[in-house]
């Protein structure tokens, strides 16, 4: 019984009512607030649930790795593992006349090489300004238009370097002359560290992309000033003055350093530690006595093994015995490593002195790693140099490989592999209409064929694995008949650029199901810079369509979505109309428990 047989009077009565009345009440404000807080716990306000479906940045990595076989397109990848296993994995047969295609039933799918295992295979273009803008269609319906005024290796170094086209011959700057940023500087800004390795002379165009800015690629000394006194922590390459292409001493060439330049770096003159014999940088790549940074002058002339005598009089070349399209007979050329070598430090020794300077940064870094004599193969059309070439590349990237999963990890570490541009034309034999396949056994020179002296416009392959390597699919410009989806050169600073600043967007699939990948089958979707008229494909004048480029409408929870979170605190169990509706309900429901309430009370007290 509720009140049992207690009478009370009639002040009384009103105040126990009224006691009664305002503890009803209360519960049902504390009823109702709890239906307020349930309701925006288990429906988000609609802001919330648009930053929670929206993709996170693509991580951005520690450590950013970029291994360039400049020249090197896809078969001079597969000529290599011909020669070591007698296997390829992008051998295709391509005749327009015929409109007749084919690729090898395992085409992409028959890894040989560590790079051919990376999540991330694609291809790229590489067109500078004076280029023709890379056409899928015409590449392969007639045979020599890859021939068209292709790019150097100033301005697609640039490219890759800074995310600008320019013009061949120049060297970091636009096709005004005006220097751009490249990515290393961008990352010096950022507390990495930064270097450059290469097989080539360290000023040579490719090199040079990350650490100077000219009008003119042949401005050696100025390059050589402006990497010495750059924001670069460590510079390894050929171009010594006092040593031959077989590493003997000569008298002094000053092509790639002034007199000065080299006295300064010796007499310790400038910020590097300053290593220029094969003992010195062997030592610092097995981890003994590494300094804070480096400048390694490898005592060779321009290349560490390409240019020596002894290969050079051994095998035929453009100009010397090898005819276009025709492939050597045996015995004609000797193999690769038969001829003695250099005593230098291989490009993989070089990469390992390189890494074990750079990883003393606790902040990270970035570099970038140079088979810079793939390319000079190429011009001369030379099978065995070019295996050399190809197989001490492969070596590099082999040992960037173990030191990320010894050092590092895949989740902190991004490796990108790929060319600044085709050398050479390497095809099968007998073409010059149509392309056929290279074939070749474990052991013996493949049965090629070169049709140039010269770089060439076709696709070379793009590869990464590690943090934010999927973001590369952002990028896509295209699709090729032959070779796929392709990025540009540009696309690899602008992916680097944006994954250091947090801008990336996570590849294709990360986020919104709905949501169309950037190079899908959808023709409608744009592609990312097509409709650039200066030929910079996905320029920051892209107002839209370019994932990640710091753009409004590709940021997902930017400031504007912040402000509408804070001004449209809406949302519910279905939508915000339902939650009022049900708290409404709750508090008549309440109310009228109350009323019926006080009506028994005065009954029972009159």
């Amino acid at each position: 019984m509720l009140f049992g047989t207690v009478f009370l009077n009639h002040d009384e009565e009103d105040s126990l009512i009224m006691r009664i009345f305002r503890s009803t009440c209360g519960r049902i404000a504390l009823g109702a607030a709890a239906t307020v807080a349930t309701a925006s716990l288990v429906a988000p306000s609609a802001t919330a649930q648009e930053t929670a479906n929206a993709p996170e940045a693509a991580q951005a990595p520690k450590n950013i790795i970029l291994l360039i076989g400049d020249g090197m397109g896809y078969n001079h990848v597969d000529s290599a593992s011909l020669f070591e296993n007698g296997e390829s994995n992008w051998q295709i047969s391509v005749d327009p006349e015929n409109d007749q295609q084919q690729h090898q039933s395992d085409y992409g799918d028959n890894p040989q090489q560590s790079y051919e295992e990376f999540d991330l295979q694609i291809g790229m273009s590489h067109h500078s300004l004076d280029s023709p803008v890379y056409d899928p269609e015409a590449a392969w319906a007639d045979f020599d238009w890859v021939k068209n005024n292709p790019t150097d290796s100033a301005a697609s170094g640039t490219a890759l370097a800074s995310g600008h086209k320019t013009h061949n011959g120049s060297l970091g700057v636009d096709a005004d002359g005006e220097p751009v940023e490249n990515f290393a500087e961008y990352a010096a800004e950022k507390g990495l560290a930064t270097g450059v390795v290469s097989s080539v002379p360290f000023g040579h165009a490719t090199p040079a992309s990350w650490g100077a800015h000219v009008a003119d690629r042949g401005e050696n000394h100025a390059i050589a000033e402006q990497m010495i006194n750059g924001e670069l922590d460590v510079i390894i390459g050929a171009g010594h003055p006092l040593y031959d292409v077989d590493g003997q001493e000569r008298e002094a060439n000053w092509k790639w350093l002034t007199e000065e330049q080299y006295t300064d770096l010796q007499e310790g003159n400038t910020d590097f530690t300053f290593l220029e014999t094969t003992a010195e940088l062997k030592d610092v790549a097995n981890g003994n006595n590494v300094p804070e940074s480096l400048f390694g002058l490898v005592p060779v002339a321009e290349t560490l093994q390409f240019d020596r005598t002894a290969l050079a009089e051994a095998e035929p070349r453009r100009d010397n015995g090898r005819v276009d399209g025709v492939p050597l007979e045996e015995g004609q050329s000797p193999l690769p490593g038969e001829i003695a070598k250099n005593d230098v430090p291989t490009l993989a020794e070089l990469t390992d002195a390189a890494l074990n300077v750079l990883e003393q940064d606790d902040e990270g870094f970035f570099t970038m790693i140079e088979g810079g004599a793939i390319d000079w193969a190429g011009h001369a059309n030379a099978t065995t140099g070019n295996l050399e070439e190809q197989i001490e590349f492969n070596d590099a990237v082999d040992t960037v490989v173990n030191w990320v999963e010894e050092n590092s990890s895949w989740d902190e570490t991004l490796v990108m592999v790929t060319a600044d541009h085709e050398t050479g034309f390497l095809s099968g034999p007998g073409a010059g209409t149509a392309w056929t396949q290279i074939t070749g056994e474990a052991g013996q020179l493949p049965v090629d064929g070169w049709y140039s002296g010269d770089h060439t416009q076709a696709l070379v392959p793009f590869f990464a694995h590690g943090a934010g390597a999927d973001s590369v699919l952002n990028y896509v410009q295209g699709e090729d008949p032959v070779r796929g989806q392709y990025i540009d050169n540009t696309d690899v600073a602008k992916l680097s650029f944006d994954l250091l600043s947090g801008e990336a967007a996570p590849g294709p699939g990360a986020g919104d199901d709905d949501e169309e990948a950037p190079g899908s089958d959808d023709d409608d979707a744009q592609t990312p810079g097509s409709d650039d008229e200066d030929g910079t494909a996905g320029s920051d004048e892209d107002e839209e369509g370019t994932a990640g480029a710091g753009t409004e409408d590709g940021v997902a929870g930017s400031g504007d979505d912040v402000a509408a979170g804070d001004s449209e605190q809406s949302g519910s169990l279905a939508d915000t109309g339902t939650s009022v509706a049900i708290i409404a309900l709750l508090i008549a429901g309440a109310l009228l428990v109350a009323g019926v309430t006080l009506m028994v009370l005065r009954k029972k007290t009159a």
